[in-house]
């Protein structure tokens, strides 16, 4: 049996939640940028509050005639670009092949392509990361079942050595799948619970949420990186089209005595191109 230090399964449990994992599995064809009419660009700006004020992040999506998204260019808090996504799509059967992921650090710019398989049913079946050079840094392979979602997600570094695996149990009537992630030694290393497609999440409310007419959720109860429990409430605005314009979202505190407090935490627009 093989013992792994903590710094190999910190690196392992980070590979799981980068890009190849069940939830990005799951998630990866949604098609969530907009919900009626297809744009040709949507120009967002997502302004996110704390206690030293307040950051403003921009990106600019730009769509194919299919409405599939083609690229998108991200700007950090001082307006200069940080990363550029440019997609490979299958516009007929409407799934990413390809995304080449740019990004721009302090320590200079860096180049990672991820493409995708799926099987003729177009179910994802793998996913690999390559460099810019060509060269592999990881690569998974996936089992699904008779619905086409991931069961298993093996990971594998680039010469082939496996980190471990993820597991996926679905509870359908609730849109809820739990994960778990296990290394090699088939030793679990953590758990988590979300929601299957959030699509069509308005579909199967949980007790504490509560969705409008459009099905976006205007409050519900939303776990901190700690696992306390907060109270949270949304504001939308649509154009005539019915797609989201702008959400303001908010942390409901107890003031004691039954009162409640809203703090702002984030405020998203969308400037629809069509």
């Amino acid at each position: 049996m093989y013992k792994y230090p903590i710094l190999y399964l910190l690196i392992f449990i980070c590979s799981f939640a980068k890009s190849q994992n069940i939830y990005t599995a799951l998630q990866l064809n949604q098609e969530r940028e907009y919900k009626t009419r297809k744009p040709k660009k949507i120009l967002e700006h997502n302004t996110f509050y704390n206690d030293s004020g307040k950051d403003i992040f921009k990106s600019v999506k730009i769509f194919d005639d299919s409405g599939m998204l083609l690229t998108e260019d991200r700007f950090d808090k001082d307006g200069a670009m940080s990363a550029k996504l440019t997609y490979k799509n299958d516009t007929v059967n409407r799934v990413v092949l390809s995304r080449i992921f740019e990004r721009w650090t302090r320590i200079g710019r860096f180049l990672e392509t991820a493409t995708y398989k799926y099987s003729p049913t177009n179910a994802l079946i793998s996913i690999s990361d390559s460099a810019e050079n060509g060269s592999l840094i990881s690569f998974s392979e996936i089992t699904v079942n008779d619905q086409g979602h991931p069961i298993a997600l093996k990971l594998f570094d680039g010469k082939g050595n496996q980190f471990g695996v993820e597991r996926a149990t679905y509870i359908y009537d609730k849109n809820m799948v739990i994960t778990t992630v296990f290394n090699p030694n088939n030793e679990l290393l953590s758990t988590n619970t979300t929601k299957i497609s959030f699509k069509n999440a308005s579909k199967f409310p949980l007790a504490e949420e509560l969705y409008n007419d459009k099905g976006d959720l205007i409050s519900g109860m939303r776990k901190t990186y700690t696992g306390l429990e907060n109270s949270h409430e949304s504001e939308y605005t649509y154009d005539l089209y019915g797609n989201c314009t702008e959400s303001r979202n908010y942390l409901i505190k107890s003031k004691g005595k039954g009162k409640t407090k809203r703090i702002i935490q984030s405020v998203f627009k969308k400037e629809y191109s069509y």
